[in-house]
Protein backbone atom coordinates (compact mmCIF):
# COMPACT_ATOMS: atom_id res chain seq x y z
CA UNK A 1 0.00 0.00 0.00
CA UNK A 2 1.15 3.69 -0.76
CA UNK A 3 0.27 6.45 0.89
CA UNK A 4 -1.31 9.08 -0.62
CA UNK A 5 -1.05 12.87 0.59
CA UNK A 6 -2.82 16.15 -1.04
CA UNK A 7 -4.79 18.90 0.04
CA UNK A 8 -8.21 20.81 0.06
CA UNK A 9 -9.71 23.87 -1.26
CA UNK A 10 -8.46 25.50 2.19
CA UNK A 11 -5.15 23.70 2.14
CA UNK A 12 -5.89 21.01 4.50
CA UNK A 13 -3.90 18.30 4.74
CA UNK A 14 -5.68 14.89 3.60
CA UNK A 15 -3.93 11.44 4.05
CA UNK A 16 -5.18 8.48 1.92
CA UNK A 17 -3.82 4.72 0.89
CA UNK A 18 -3.71 3.40 -1.99
CA UNK A 19 -4.18 -0.32 -2.88
CA UNK A 20 -2.99 -1.31 -6.57
CA UNK A 21 -3.40 -4.38 -8.87
CA UNK A 22 -1.03 -6.67 -9.52
CA UNK A 23 -1.44 -4.60 -13.15
CA UNK A 24 -1.29 -1.03 -14.25
CA UNK A 25 -5.07 0.25 -14.47
CA UNK A 26 -6.87 3.23 -15.14
CA UNK A 27 -9.99 2.18 -13.04
CA UNK A 28 -9.96 3.57 -9.98
CA UNK A 29 -12.54 3.25 -6.79
CA UNK A 30 -12.60 6.16 -4.03
CA UNK A 31 -13.94 5.09 -0.76
CA UNK A 32 -15.40 8.08 1.52
CA UNK A 33 -15.87 6.76 5.26
CA UNK A 34 -18.77 8.27 7.36
CA UNK A 35 -18.40 10.25 10.77
CA UNK A 36 -16.57 8.98 13.73
CA UNK A 37 -14.50 6.45 12.09
CA UNK A 38 -11.88 6.92 9.30
CA UNK A 39 -10.26 5.32 6.02
CA UNK A 40 -10.63 1.93 7.40
CA UNK A 41 -14.35 1.98 8.24
CA UNK A 42 -13.09 0.04 11.02
CA UNK A 43 -11.73 -2.50 9.04
CA UNK A 44 -14.49 -2.68 6.36
CA UNK A 45 -12.82 -1.08 3.82
CA UNK A 46 -9.57 -2.30 4.13
CA UNK A 47 -11.01 -5.83 3.30
CA UNK A 48 -13.34 -4.03 0.57
CA UNK A 49 -9.92 -2.44 -0.83
CA UNK A 50 -8.04 -5.86 -0.63
CA UNK A 51 -11.09 -7.51 -2.66
CA UNK A 52 -11.17 -4.78 -5.47
CA UNK A 53 -7.61 -4.65 -5.74
CA UNK A 54 -7.42 -8.34 -6.34
CA UNK A 55 -10.44 -7.61 -9.11
CA UNK A 56 -7.97 -5.07 -11.11
CA UNK A 57 -9.29 -1.83 -9.69
CA UNK A 58 -6.96 0.56 -7.81
CA UNK A 59 -8.44 1.68 -4.76
CA UNK A 60 -8.54 5.47 -2.88
CA UNK A 61 -9.19 5.31 0.50
CA UNK A 62 -8.92 8.85 2.71
CA UNK A 63 -9.05 10.18 6.09
CA UNK A 64 -11.81 13.71 5.94
CA UNK A 65 -10.51 16.20 7.70
CA UNK A 66 -10.48 15.96 11.32
CA UNK A 67 -10.13 11.82 11.12
CA UNK A 68 -7.40 9.54 10.56
CA UNK A 69 -4.74 11.13 9.68
CA UNK A 70 -5.99 14.10 7.86
CA UNK A 71 -5.07 17.90 9.32
CA UNK A 72 -8.43 19.78 11.01
CA UNK A 73 -9.94 20.02 14.03
CA UNK A 74 -13.37 18.42 13.89
CA UNK A 75 -14.70 20.82 16.33
CA UNK A 76 -13.83 23.70 13.76
CA UNK A 77 -12.92 22.63 10.75
CA UNK A 78 -15.57 19.71 10.05
CA UNK A 79 -18.51 20.60 8.08
CA UNK A 80 -20.63 18.84 5.58
CA UNK A 81 -19.53 21.49 2.54
CA UNK A 82 -15.89 21.07 3.66
CA UNK A 83 -16.15 17.15 3.36
CA UNK A 84 -17.29 17.87 0.10
CA UNK A 85 -14.40 20.00 -0.75
CA UNK A 86 -12.60 17.11 0.98
CA UNK A 87 -14.24 14.53 -1.63
CA UNK A 88 -13.45 17.02 -4.44
CA UNK A 89 -9.68 16.78 -3.72
CA UNK A 90 -9.82 13.38 -3.80
CA UNK A 91 -11.01 12.89 -7.21
CA UNK A 92 -8.89 15.84 -8.64
CA UNK A 93 -6.12 14.22 -6.70
CA UNK A 94 -6.78 10.69 -8.79
CA UNK A 95 -7.45 12.44 -12.31
CA UNK A 96 -3.79 14.48 -11.92
CA UNK A 97 -2.73 10.89 -11.68
CA UNK A 98 -4.06 9.52 -15.08
CA UNK A 99 -7.56 7.58 -14.04
CA UNK A 100 -10.02 7.94 -16.39
CA UNK A 101 -12.69 5.54 -14.88
CA UNK A 102 -13.49 6.56 -11.48
CA UNK A 103 -16.02 4.94 -9.02
CA UNK A 104 -16.81 6.55 -5.81
CA UNK A 105 -18.65 4.41 -2.77
CA UNK A 106 -19.63 6.29 0.00
CA UNK A 107 -20.60 4.76 3.21
CA UNK A 108 -23.05 6.01 6.19
CA UNK A 109 -21.84 9.92 6.91
CA UNK A 110 -19.45 9.68 3.73
CA UNK A 111 -22.08 8.38 1.66
CA UNK A 112 -24.64 11.89 1.93
CA UNK A 113 -21.38 13.48 0.74
CA UNK A 114 -20.99 11.29 -2.31
CA UNK A 115 -24.18 12.03 -3.02
CA UNK A 116 -24.37 15.72 -2.69
CA UNK A 117 -20.70 15.11 -4.67
CA UNK A 118 -22.35 13.31 -7.94
CA UNK A 119 -25.48 16.04 -7.92
CA UNK A 120 -23.39 18.46 -8.09
CA UNK A 121 -19.81 17.35 -10.42
CA UNK A 122 -22.21 14.94 -12.52
CA UNK A 123 -19.21 14.36 -15.00
CA UNK A 124 -16.66 13.22 -13.11
CA UNK A 125 -18.17 9.75 -12.13
CA UNK A 126 -18.36 6.49 -13.67
CA UNK A 127 -20.65 5.13 -11.36
CA UNK A 128 -21.77 5.60 -7.42
CA UNK A 129 -22.48 3.10 -5.09
CA UNK A 130 -23.77 4.03 -1.15
CA UNK A 131 -23.76 2.05 1.63
CA UNK A 132 -26.29 2.75 4.44
CA UNK A 133 -25.87 6.27 3.23
CA UNK A 134 -27.30 9.05 5.72
CA UNK A 135 -29.37 10.85 2.64
CA UNK A 136 -31.88 12.94 4.67
CA UNK A 137 -29.78 14.57 7.86
CA UNK A 138 -33.92 15.97 9.35
CA UNK A 139 -34.65 11.76 9.90
CA UNK A 140 -30.74 10.75 11.07
CA UNK A 141 -29.20 13.77 12.94
CA UNK A 142 -31.92 16.34 13.60
CA UNK A 143 -34.76 14.60 14.27
CA UNK A 144 -33.67 10.84 14.47
CA UNK A 145 -35.64 8.42 13.99
CA UNK A 146 -33.69 5.78 14.37
CA UNK A 147 -32.07 5.22 18.38
CA UNK A 148 -28.70 5.94 17.93
CA UNK A 149 -29.08 9.57 18.60
CA UNK A 150 -32.56 10.01 19.54
CA UNK A 151 -31.24 10.57 23.22
CA UNK A 152 -28.39 12.61 22.50
CA UNK A 153 -30.17 14.94 19.98
CA UNK A 154 -31.74 17.17 23.67
CA UNK A 155 -28.33 17.29 24.95
CA UNK A 156 -26.66 18.46 21.65
CA UNK A 157 -28.65 21.23 20.84
CA UNK A 158 -28.20 22.42 24.91
CA UNK A 159 -24.36 21.98 24.44
CA UNK A 160 -24.61 24.01 20.95
CA UNK A 161 -26.23 26.64 22.77
CA UNK A 162 -23.84 27.01 26.07
CA UNK A 163 -20.53 26.59 24.01
CA UNK A 164 -20.68 25.94 20.41
CA UNK A 165 -19.78 22.70 20.61
CA UNK A 166 -21.00 19.10 21.38
CA UNK A 167 -19.48 15.23 20.82
CA UNK A 168 -21.29 12.98 18.71
CA UNK A 169 -21.72 9.19 19.33
CA UNK A 170 -20.00 6.54 21.57
CA UNK A 171 -16.45 8.20 19.86
CA UNK A 172 -17.35 11.08 21.20
CA UNK A 173 -16.24 13.09 18.10
CA UNK A 174 -16.45 16.93 18.64
CA UNK A 175 -18.79 18.52 16.50
CA UNK A 176 -19.19 22.22 16.19
CA UNK A 177 -22.74 23.84 15.70
CA UNK A 178 -21.87 24.80 11.89
CA UNK A 179 -22.21 21.41 11.41
CA UNK A 180 -25.56 21.02 12.18
CA UNK A 181 -26.78 23.84 10.92
CA UNK A 182 -25.88 22.83 7.16
CA UNK A 183 -27.53 20.09 8.03
CA UNK A 184 -30.68 21.95 7.70
CA UNK A 185 -29.89 23.72 4.36
CA UNK A 186 -28.40 20.46 2.71
CA UNK A 187 -30.51 17.38 1.32
CA UNK A 188 -28.22 14.96 -0.05
CA UNK A 189 -31.46 12.68 -1.41
CA UNK A 190 -32.69 15.98 -3.72
CA UNK A 191 -29.02 15.48 -4.88
CA UNK A 192 -28.95 12.14 -6.08
CA UNK A 193 -32.25 12.79 -8.02
CA UNK A 194 -29.85 14.80 -10.40
CA UNK A 195 -27.14 12.07 -11.07
CA UNK A 196 -27.65 10.11 -14.23
CA UNK A 197 -24.81 7.41 -13.81
CA UNK A 198 -25.38 3.68 -12.65
CA UNK A 199 -26.26 3.75 -8.58
CA UNK A 200 -26.47 0.76 -6.23
CA UNK A 201 -27.52 1.64 -2.66
CA UNK A 202 -27.15 -1.20 -0.04
CA UNK A 203 -28.55 -1.05 3.46
CA UNK A 204 -29.18 -3.19 6.28
CA UNK A 205 -32.99 -3.74 7.63
CA UNK A 206 -31.42 -3.38 10.87
CA UNK A 207 -29.74 -0.47 11.02
CA UNK A 208 -29.94 1.60 14.29
CA UNK A 209 -28.29 4.50 13.39
CA UNK A 210 -29.35 5.61 9.67
CA UNK A 211 -33.45 4.83 8.47
CA UNK A 212 -33.01 2.00 6.14
CA UNK A 213 -36.47 2.96 4.47
CA UNK A 214 -34.71 6.52 3.10
CA UNK A 215 -32.57 4.31 0.66
CA UNK A 216 -35.89 2.92 -0.42
CA UNK A 217 -37.60 5.99 -0.86
CA UNK A 218 -34.78 7.81 -2.61
CA UNK A 219 -32.91 5.46 -4.53
CA UNK A 220 -35.52 2.98 -6.21
CA UNK A 221 -36.50 5.01 -9.30
CA UNK A 222 -32.66 6.40 -9.43
CA UNK A 223 -30.84 3.26 -9.57
CA UNK A 224 -30.86 -0.38 -7.98
CA UNK A 225 -31.75 -0.47 -4.21
CA UNK A 226 -30.20 -4.00 -2.31
CA UNK A 227 -32.00 -4.92 1.62
CA UNK A 228 -30.05 -7.13 3.55
CA UNK A 229 -32.27 -8.76 5.92
CA UNK A 230 -31.55 -8.13 9.55
CA UNK A 231 -28.18 -6.80 8.33
CA UNK A 232 -26.90 -3.64 10.52
CA UNK A 233 -25.43 -0.45 10.06
CA UNK A 234 -21.54 -1.01 8.47
CA UNK A 235 -22.25 -4.52 7.92
CA UNK A 236 -19.46 -6.15 10.26
CA UNK A 237 -21.25 -9.53 10.56
CA UNK A 238 -19.14 -11.80 8.41
CA UNK A 239 -22.54 -12.95 6.77
CA UNK A 240 -23.57 -9.01 6.03
CA UNK A 241 -20.24 -7.89 4.85
CA UNK A 242 -19.75 -11.02 2.46
CA UNK A 243 -23.46 -10.02 0.67
CA UNK A 244 -22.33 -6.39 0.52
CA UNK A 245 -18.78 -7.52 -0.63
CA UNK A 246 -19.86 -9.43 -3.79
CA UNK A 247 -22.77 -6.62 -4.54
CA UNK A 248 -20.36 -4.24 -5.07
CA UNK A 249 -17.83 -6.28 -6.14
CA UNK A 250 -20.46 -7.61 -9.36
CA UNK A 251 -21.64 -3.56 -9.38
CA UNK A 252 -17.97 -2.00 -10.11
CA UNK A 253 -17.10 -5.13 -12.61
CA UNK A 254 -20.05 -4.46 -14.63
CA UNK A 255 -20.13 -0.48 -14.41
CA UNK A 256 -16.22 0.70 -14.44
CA UNK A 257 -14.45 -2.49 -15.82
Amino acid sequence: MDKATFHSKDKTKLVGLWSHPDHKSDKVVVLAHGITVDKEEDGIFTKLARLLADNGFSILRFDFRGHGESQGRSVVDMTISKEVEDLTAAIDYIEQRGYKRIGLLGASFGGGISALYAGNIPNKLTCLCLWNPALNYQRTFLKPVTPWLKKQTAQIKRDFNNKGWSTLGSAKLIIGKQLFDEMEDLFPYKSLKKIKIPLLIIHGSADDKVFYEDSVEYGRDIGEVTIIKNATHGFHEDWESKIAYKKTLDFFLKYLD
